[in-house]
């Protein structure tokens, strides 16, 4: 099935629409920049993630040990420009998130209306990687940003299939896969859309499917020579997380149930309280009808966008649900970052009687005093959350945890031991990582002791720099000097075989600070 227009419910094009979208634009970057400018306020330290990326984009390669290159390669362009600071990757974050609302936005227009954008955009502001998280910038939330460009290419070559549509969605999906192989998932979705718009009936549908996937496949080609090079390094990390699991199938239904509960009432949860606010302040006020003319739901244009919706909305959930289910995947709870804002339009489609008059009334006053009541329990959250103690927990307040004072005495004691500023720290990437940034100089960091896992350092360059070592340890080695509580530093920065510790330091301790960052607090007897 070909389609040829947008329908009845498109956002018309001309003079009325460039000012909305300047405004959208402004409002958005607006919201942006008040999360970024409160977080930057409220955290002592960067966002691990932003640690581990400005690590990794010291140097450009077609591959890291534990992930694909793009996002490295975008804060390395930003870094040359605007220097190697922890701002400037938690720009990119707000900007990843700011285009993506802003695509968002502008395609659930297209797809059913003014009124139903507007609220579901409401929505999505209220999710974590909106707020809360609003200043990571990693691998989920530069899928983000392509997914979203993915869904929007995909709606527009469904309408007029072109050789250079097409075409730009395969860069789409290969720059995708640059970033994070999940974006597979959404290469399957894709597929799964072909299919359903009959996709193999018309040639220029089918000319175009080969065309995205060979554009794909070109972009990525270079990282799959990387992978053989490289032994498969990020998916042998994988394998130690959750693609080898194997969880017994008894086992699988319960962890699969709870990863989906986790994704639709968890992470979902702010944006269904703001739905429910709005739907009982209809109700209360009158503006829900009791029933909504069938006509448009059973129009042939009107089902494909709705199809649409729940495609996105449900699909990547249900595809990764199976892989849990079939293969025994341990899924991961941030697999939902780029597809969970995506499933508030989805579940709205159940929903008529809540969006539909909105259409043409737009949002109560009263939605928009719920809407900016969350905001500040949100704000009210991140604030508390960056001033709680340090716990045992591992990630559990990473943002209060403070470099800056061990890392003074880490400078006083190099210089007084090496005779300069440490040039290399070494160590479990997160906590060597925010020292570094913390430190004078600017000095490199040797993840995990791994010359292997840092191709940034070079072997002869380590020989003649001033390093420092730190690690994990309830008591101090011989040689070691305390830093801060739970961790040692000493003069020297050698390797260690991948997955051992460094001599004096308990293994199970060093293991668990190389597999979370060093973001795990340390619990002595």
């Amino acid at each position: 099935m070909q389609t040829t227009g947008p329908g009845p419910l498109a956002v018309r094009s001309g003079a009325a629409t460039a000012p909305r979208e300047r405004l959208l634009w402004l409002a958005l970057a607006l919201f942006t920049a008040v999360w970024l400018g409160l977080l930057a306020a409220v955290r002592l330290t960067p966002p691990i993630d932003n640690i581990e990326q400005l690590l990794w984009s010291r140097t450009l390669a077609w591959g890291y040990y534990k992930h694909p290159p793009l996002p490295s390669w975008i804060l390395a362009g930003a870094t040359a420009v605007l220097g190697h600071a922890a701002w400037v990757a938690a720009l990119l974050g707000g900007l990843c998130v700011l285009i993506t609302l802003v695509l968002y936005a502008r395609l659930l227009e297209r797809l059913a209306g003014r009124g139903f954008a507007l609220l579901a955009l409401l929505a999505a502001l209220c999710l974590t990687y909106s707020t809360e998280r609003l200043d990571y910038f990693n691998h989920n939330t530069v899928m983000m940003l392509l997914t979203a460009a993915t869904i929007a290419r995909l709606w527009a070559v469904t309408q007029r299939p072109t050789p250079t549509g097409w075409s730009g969605l395969g860069l789409l999906l290969g720059l995708g896969l640059l970033a994070k192989y999940q974006m597979a998932v959404v290469a399957l979705c894709v597929g799964l859309w072909w299919l359903r718009i009959g996709g193999w009936r018309v040639p220029a549908q089918r000319a175009g499917l080969a065309l995205a996937a060979l554009v794909a496949a070109l972009v990525f080609a270079p990282h799959v020579v990387w992978l053989v090079q490289s032994g498969f390094a990020p998916l042998r990390y994988a394998e130690q997380s959750s693609l080898a699991a194997h969880l017994p199938w008894l086992q699988r239904p319960a962890a699969t149930s709870w990863w989906l509960a986790d994704w639709m009432a968890n992470r979902l949860l702010p944006a269904w309280l703001l739905l429910a606010a709005v739907a009982l302040v209809l109700r209360l006020g009158g503006g829900m009808p009791a029933s909504v003319p069938a006509t448009n739901a059973d129009a042939p244009a009107a089902r494909l966008r709705r199809d649409y919706l729940l495609l996105w909305g449900l699909g990547p959930a249900l595809v990764m649900a199976a892989l849990g289910l079939l293969g025994g995947i341990h899924l991961q709870p941030k697999w939902s970052t780029a597809f969970a804002l995506w499933t508030i339009p989805a579940l709205l489609q159940f929903l008529p009687r809540l969006w539909q008059p909105l259409t043409q009334r737009g949002l109560p006053g009263t939605a928009w005093a719920v809407f900016l009541a969350l905001q500040l329990l949100l704000a009210g959250e991140a604030w508390y959350g960056a001033q709680a103690a340090p716990g045992p927990g591992c990630g559990s307040q990473w943002s209060s945890r403070d470099f800056h004072a061990p890392a003074q005495a880490l400078d006083a004691g190099a210089r007084a031991a090496l005779g300069g500023p440490p040039e290399i720290v070494s160590g479990p990437y997160g906590v060597a990582g925010a020292l570094a940034l913390a430190l004078p100089g600017d000095p490199k960091v040797l993840i995990d002791g791994s010359l292997a896992r840092s191709p940034w350092v070079g072997a002869a360059e380590l020989q003649r720099a001033r390093a420092v070592t730190v690690a994990p340890a309830c008591r101090v080695p011989p040689g070691a000097r305390p830093l801060m509580p739970g961790w040692v530093w000493w003069p020297g920065g050698g390797t260690v075989p991948e997955g051992t510790p460094p001599p004096g330091i308990d293994d199970a301790q060093w293991r668990l600070a190389v597999a979370h960052g060093g973001a795990c607090g340390v619990v002595c007897p």
